[in-house]
């Protein structure tokens, strides 16, 4: 660990990529201490604890993705709602998987991985400052696509369909990428990947607009609406 950087910077550093490689609870703030070149009582004058650590880690990294990515990733503001949309999905999927992103920190990026699946209860606080947000952002873009109801259940569920699909990709089991012949996403393709999900989304929510009432009224009769 470089010591020519302030202390909390490389405590910071260090416990992200040993809290990543080992989990919360095998992590130990003195093997911290030793890859930080610092000491515990820096870590507790610094953070508190162990417990201070960990959700100053999470922080950070948050931060900083969110930073690095805005969901606008830098539009004009007249942008339409297609544009945004792709937008919102290239800086999701950068921030989760590029070498910029969490994906370029091997520990760090196993970190937030087992968050996403595990979440801790130091992860409240992350989902309230970004990731509630990011929603609402995805919703109200959502709502402004022509012919798209501005609120409602369905809404919701296009929003959680298009962060879900983003999310596969940083969270998918060796097993799942057995099965798809995946090759692995990273920095090169992310584009190609971003623009397959917009394209799918779109569509999705095109043909859930325009059938809407044939597919709610086959449902309840127990038909299967036209595919």
């Amino acid at each position: 660990m470089p010591t020519n950087t302030t202390t909390p910077s490389r405590i910071l550093a260090a416990a992200g990529d040993i809290f990543g490689t080992y989990g919360f609870k095998a992590a130990t703030i003195r093997r911290i201490a030793r890859e930080a070149n610092a000491n515990v009582a820096a870590i507790n004058y610094h953070f508190g604890g162990k417990d201070g650590l960990y959700a100053a880690v999470l922080e950070d990294l948050f931060s900083a993705g969110f930073s690095k990515f805005p969901a606008d990733m830098g539009l004009e503001r007249n942008a339409t709602p297609e544009q945004r949309l792709l937008a919102f999905i290239r800086s999701l999927l950068h921030r989760l998987l590029s070498r910029e992103g969490w994906g370029g920190m091997t520990g760090p990026g196993r970190l937030i991985v087992k968050e996403f699946l595990e979440p801790t209860p130091s992860f409240e606080a992350v989902i309230e400052k970004y990731i509630k947000p990011q929603r609402l952002i995805l919703a109200a873009i959502l709502a402004e696509l022509p012919g798209t109801e501005p609120a409602g259940e369905i809404l919701n569920q296009c929003a959680l369909s298009v962060i879900g699909q983003c999310l596969y990709y940083a969270v998918r089991t060796p097993v799942i990428r057995k099965l798809t012949e995946q090759e692995s996403t990273d920095g090169d393709n992310l584009d190609q990947v971003a623009a397959f999900i917009w394209q799918f989304s779109l569509g999705g929510i095109e043909r859930i607009r325009t059938n809407k009432n044939a597919a709610v009224t086959a449902y309840v009769s127990g038909s299967s609406p036209n595919i």
